[in-house]
């Protein structure tokens, strides 16, 4: 693997981890935080919870892909 290419997978990962901690995105914990805030509150989730969790799970799985395949490729330097 070249260093462009780990370049490239290393600016991938820190973009899916900031989409996590973002306020702006759509999976960021800031939306977490909202339907904490919600149900401590005994109101109505403001997102669909499910939804949220299972796209933050996915994002952490790919993340955690992303950072095998660059040590591999670290490890075959």
């Amino acid at each position: 693997m070249t260093n462009d290419e780990r370049e490239l997978l290393q600016t991938e990962i820190q973009k899916l981890q900031s989409s996590l901690s973002s306020n702006t995105s759509e999976i960021g914990d800031y939306r977490i935080i909202k339907i904490y805030e919600a149900r401590l509150n005994g109101s109505k989730d403001p997102y669909d919870a499910a939804k949220l969790i299972a796209d933050r799970e996915a994002t952490r799985k790919k993340i955690n892909d992303l950072k095998a395949e660059l040590e591999k490729a670290n490890d075959n330097s």
